[in-house]
């Protein structure tokens, strides 16, 4: 529009054209932003989720690996240790054991699909001193004595349909190391396809989790352990 003087009249606010371009742009900038905060939530809950397998492998292997040092090849009433079995499936001699298997979830073809086996330890006998330290027991021989009592690692399903791996003392007393757990594997000298040292006892754990997207994150955790002897020949 033109002054009185001739000089036009510097425009104020903006034309309806120009409001919805610009509306337009907030869209589809708005829109990317959404879109690159659930890639990174994404991204965040995959490490996550990894971090936590990891971290739950890490502490299951320290306690069974612990355990598995202290164990050794030996019979004990008539009954040879370390004693491993199909999951849920021990045989008459450690019925004490069975249990139902854990359901597995992988399918053929997967990383993680396969059989479970568990396992079955005995401790030495330790006495704690005056000074609070634990002192193997010796027989008159000198051999080391064995107290009898029987730790196992299985695999159950949970309440809430997810696996758990527990330490379990006697058969009785579960405690949970991990959880999302799809398969356990403990493999010893003498089993047919097993290359290990003669005197250790190799572990692995298969983790599995699926995440609110369906997505299914895996994570596998190993150790081969040595234990106090080697098995008599």
């Amino acid at each position: 529009m033109k002054r009185p003087d001739g000089t036009r009249r510097a425009r104020s606010g903006m034309t309806v054209i120009e409001l919805a371009i610009s509306t337009f742009l907030l869209i589809l900038l708005s829109g990317s932003l959404t879109a690159a905060l659930v890639g990174v939530r994404g991204v965040f809950q995959e490490g996550t989720i990894q971090s936590r397998m990891q971290d739950a492998g890490e502490h299951a292997l320290k306690v069974m690996s612990a355990d598995l040092r202290r164990s050794g090849f030996v019979n004990v009433g008539g009954l040879a240790y370390p004693f491993v079995f199909p999951a849920g499936v021990p045989g008459p001699s450690f019925a004490a054991h069975a249990h139902a298997p854990a359901i597995q979830h992988a399918q053929a073809g997967d990383p993680d699909f396969g059989a479970s086996s568990e396992i079955v330890l005995v401790q030495p006998d330790f006495q704690t001193d005056a000074a609070g330290d634990e002192v193997p027991q010796l027989d008159g021989l000198g051999a080391l004595q064995w107290d009898g009592t029987e730790v196992s690692y299985v695999l159950m399903t949970g309440a809430d349909g997810f696996n758990y791996l527990q330490r379990r003392t006697n058969a009785a007393n579960p405690r949970r190391l991990a959880g999302h757990v799809e398969r356990l594997v403990f493999e010893a000298p003498g089993q047919i396809g097993v290359t290990i040292p003669n005197d250790s006892v190799r572990i692995r754990i298969f983790f599995r989790q699926v995440d609110e997207k369906g997505v299914v994150h895996r994570h596998q955790a190993e150790a081969t352990v040595a234990l106090r002897n080697t098995p008599a020949p």
